[in-house]
């Protein structure tokens, strides 16, 4: 048996240009909160607990005519008392928000490499 590939990491291009993302620490940084995130599938509940505005508004935003397409939410707390947010869609795809409580930036997209045996 074949496991599957692990996914692809994207650091977004506004991050790196707002540098949150700029430097090594940085990018550790999120990566380790993103490993300890705890993920919960009771969407409504999630979206309630999430400490920003701003991330609250991005996610109405993105899903508000696909909330079927939204399976996972997710949170982790930042060494500076901030909070990671993951988005997991029905395509396997993760997006991660950083909250800044009046600002959410869009840090990290984790995307399901395809099988190469499906053409």
């Amino acid at each position: 048996m074949t496991s599957a590939p692990a996914p692809a990491l994207a650091w977004t291009p506004l991050s790196r240009r707002l540098g949150v993302t700029r430097t090594s620490s940085q990018r550790k940084q999120i990566l380790t909160a993103l490993a300890a995130m705890d993920w919960s599938a009771d969407i409504d509940t999630s979206l309630a607990h999430l400490d920003g505005e701003a991330a609250r508004a991005i996610v109405a935003a993105v899903y508000h005519h696909r909330r079927d397409q939204l399976r996972l939410v997710g949170t982790a707390a930042l060494p500076d008392g901030h909070q990671l947010v993951g988005l997991a869609d029905a395509d396997g795809t993760r997006s991660y928000l950083l909250d800044l409580d009046a600002e959410a930036i869009h840090v990290l997209a984790e995307i399901p490499t395809a099988d190469p045996r499906v053409a």
